[in-house]
């Protein structure tokens, strides 16, 4: 949770200091979905089983799920060639949980017309809770790059492209026991994707 505060604070500070800094700058917001195809996911857990013995599992796998995402966004546009934004998501990975995350994206544009059909790379991290019976905090990343299409003036469509690595805490489920959070000493995952998604910004 401290975390999430964090990035939040730290965003509302950017911005501040953006606003404050620069007269080229404007308020965005807008919402985004897609989908995602998990090809890596492992991790390493350790915990005792229901007889009593310690279990200690340390695995690497080539698996494939498909998963949605979808967030809304809201930032600023910066002297028209960066944005700067807070995601606020709902996500499912792999056959683990869906989670919650929240990050900052940092978007470059590679063309100076605003108001054009551009090319966009971006970079997006930060944190989020895992839903499931005993919430957790994840961490996740993300790279990608996109194509805008201007559809009016104050109306953007994005087609994006991104490699996203999430780490979370995974339900222990032991030969289809779910281990208790009082019997695991570890349960780190990790998942590694790619997602196809659109945009509309206003």
């Amino acid at each position: 949770m401290k975390r999430l505060i964090s990035i939040f604070l730290l965003f509302i500070l950017s911005l501040t200091c953006l606003k404050a800094g620069n007269s080229r700058t404007e308020f965005t917001y807008g919402i985004e979905w897609g989908y995602k195809a998990s090809i890596l996911t492992g991790g390493h857990m350790n915990f005792f089983a229901p007889d009593g013995y310690r279990v200690d599992i340390d695995k690497n796998a080539l698996n494939f799920y498909a998963n949605s995402h979808a967030a809304i966004h809201m930032g600023m546009d910066i002297k028209d060639l960066w944005n700067l934004s807070a995601c606020f998501g709902y996500a499912g990975i792999a056959d683990y949980h869906h989670s919650i995350p929240i990050t900052i994206r940092l978007t470059r544009f590679f063309k100076t017309n605003a108001k054009g059909d551009r090319w966009l790379s971006f970079i997006d991290a930060g944190s989020g809770i895992s839903i499931k019976k005993a919430p957790e905090e994840i961490f996740s990343g993300k790279v990608g790059a996109g194509y805008r299409i201007s559809l009016s003036k104050d109306t953007k469509l994005d087609f994006l492209a991104a490699g996203e690595i999430v780490m979370t805490h995974p339900e222990v489920n032991y030969y289809g026991t779910i281990i208790p959070a009082d019997r695991i000493n570890r349960n780190n995952g990790y998942v590694a994707s790619v997602s196809l998604s659109m945009s509309l910004t206003f």
